[in-house]
């Protein structure tokens, strides 16, 4: 009596056979991730407690490295967000104080969504009216950081100053939201602006590619005169704002300033900057910068 084999569907059985290898790489990729985050626990007993476990210029850089390599068929978008979700849930692991204040106005565009997605799906966000709030939760140690919209000649709020106000340079800027800048159609952000700046109890760091920030408080000197003195001291201008102190001819006047490159507390132009100015100049300081984002597109 002859038997009769069933026969088998080949693609059927092809689709097994990749599920079965998706199913391997996934415990890989489980095993990699406690490994990590086994590491990640040795870091946190050698750094000891800090008041802020953020180091944005090394995110920067271990994005760009991961973006820079070939990226294959993975989606536009999807390491950099996989890993900035990591990084955040990272973070908290090594200290959980981690609390940010975010721009969200009673009307318009806000912050809300590009901050989440910075951040990650687990870090606590509070929301605040307008920018100032932003600035003066993290200056009265409500929030670890806050997240403020790009600066504008027109915008009424101008958190700058608060920073630009405070003699011992104590809050700057320090990273830059979104970090990558996707595709018109490729994100999800609701009701959003088109970008934030990170503020904290923190220095950026050098990372190869970065903007800074100056603020400049004078008298009697005009807009004109200003950007041509800081192209004599060495700084490329990209923006540069500038705010009345009050009415008069010889009411100070607030810059605050763009410029390409890093600019550290011991930038050596600051002093050619300041003699150049001389007594007009009443007080100067480095408000940070960021770290220049990705760029849409695939390698």
């Amino acid at each position: 009596m002859s038997m009769k084999t069933a026969a088998v569907n080949p693609d059927k059985q092809a689709l097994a056979d990749y599920r079965a290898q998706i199913d391997r790489i996934d415990m890989v990729l489980h095993d990699l991730l406690r490994e990590r985050a086994e590491i990640i626990d040795q870091v946190k007993k050698l750094k000891g407690k800090q008041h802020i476990y953020i180091r944005p210029g090394r995110e920067a850089q271990m994005l760009r490295a991961l973006v820079g390599r070939p990226q294959g068929k993975l989606p536009e978008g999807f390491v950099v967000r996989l890993w900035r979700e990591m990084i955040s849930d990272f973070t908290l692991m090594e200290g959980p104080g981690l609390k940010v204040a975010v721009t969200v106005p009673p009307k318009g565009p806000d912050l809300w969504d590009l901050s989440r997605d910075f951040y990650g799906a687990f870090t606590p966000l509070m929301e605040v009216p307008s920018a100032s709030a932003a600035i003066k939760a993290v200056q009265a140690d409500k929030a670890t950081v806050a997240v403020v919209p790009l600066p504008d000649a027109k915008d009424k709020d101008a958190w700058w100053t608060l920073l630009a106000a405070d003699k011992k340079n104590t809050l700057t800027v320090f990273a830059i939201v979104p970090f990558e800048n996707l595709k018109a159609g490729r994100s999800n952000a609701r009701n959003s602006m088109p970008g934030g700046l990170v503020v904290g109890k923190l220095y950026p760091e050098l990372t190869g590619d970065d903007h800074s920030f100056l603020a400049l408080q004078c008298v009697h000197v005009p807009e004109g005169e200003m950007k041509r003195l800081l192209g004599k001291a060495g700084y490329k201008v990209r923006q540069m704002i500038a705010q009345s102190g009050g009415r008069g001819g010889s009411a100070p006047t607030v810059y605050l300033v763009e410029t390409e490159g890093y600019v550290g507390r011991n930038d050596t132009r600051l002093a050619r900057l300041r003699a150049m100015l001389g007594s007009r100049l009443q007080h100067l300081a480095p408000l940070g910068g960021y770290a220049v984002p990705l760029k849409s597109g695939r390698r």
